[in-house]
């Protein structure tokens, strides 16, 4: 039966605690490569039967950060392998920041935020997608889903995926939830959208039967980690879905801010 761990990322090779080196990220696909996985975009990983039994993965960044495009996607290319960016479109115009000493975000310049992650632009994505790449919608504008009134639900979730849409000349089927939030209305107007899949920040494999619009995913940044999360794939690692169940609670994981 078909089983496959999501894995996401944010910023790769850029500086600061809230980055990941491009020497780590290449160690992960090598792992991939080694293990004999085959990388999918999630709207490819989706659609593979249910009796599939091949070995997927599939690689996702979240937050349409300049050094995706940047820096990830020729590595990736370089292993010819494809992923999905969750882009917001409301900020192609706004540099995010980063406080090194307490890894905190900001969408604004403000004292003790000295790290400059810019975001991607249209340009950047369409050229994502000409190399194989899948662009996915992280909301128009990033704010808890669940926190705003439902008056703006239809801007973020709804207005973003057309937007992409119209920049891109193609459909936009995968969403993620910012910052992992969501509740009942938000999963209403991800349905009314049109969205085939969404995306939480709660790890867990994605199975046959894993509820299209709260898919998990994992936030790995230990070779060694990421190992073993592709090794408990096998049949007799069947404990490691209830294992993710259990610690989803209390979970807090680093780069909590998407």
């Amino acid at each position: 039966m078909l089983k496959a761990p999501i894995f996401y990322y944010h910023s790769i090779g850029n500086i600061g605690p809230e980055t990941l080196s491009a020497d780590i990220f290449k160690e992960h696909l090598t792992l991939i490569k080694d293990a004999g996985f085959t990388p999918l975009t999630v709207s490819e990983l989706i659609a593979l039967d249910v009796n599939d039994c091949g070995n997927y993965v599939a690689l996702t960044f979240d937050d349409g950060l300049l050094d995706n495009y940047e820096i990830a996607a020729p590595i990736l290319q370089e292993y010819g392998y494809k992923a999905t960016f969750f882009v917001i479109p409301g900020f192609d115009n706004i540099t995010r920041w980063v406080n090194p000493t307490t890894s905190q975000w900001s969408d604004d310049a403000k004292p003790g935020f000295t790290i400059p992650f810019p975001s991607m632009q249209q340009q950047h994505r369409r050229e994502l997608v000409e190399m194989g790449m899948e662009i996915g919608s992280h909301s128009m504008t990033h704010p808890k889903l669940n926190k705003i009134a439902e008056s703006q639900l239809h801007r973020e979730i709804i207005d973003s995926k057309l937007m992409l849409e119209d920049q891109l000349g193609q459909s936009v089927t995968s969403f993620c939830y910012p910052k992992g939030r969501y509740n009942n209305t938000v999963l209403k107007y991800i349905k009314k959208a049109g969205y085939e899949s969404a995306y939480t920040t709660m790890p867990g494999y994605y199975r046959a039967n894993t509820p299209r619009y709260q898919c998990g995913r994992f936030l790995v940044e230990s070779p060694e980690l990421f190992r073993k999360v592709l090794n408990w794939l096998s049949n007799r690692h069947h404990w490691s879905q209830g294992l993710c169940s259990a610690i989803r609670p209390g979970l807090k994981l680093k780069n909590y801010y998407t």
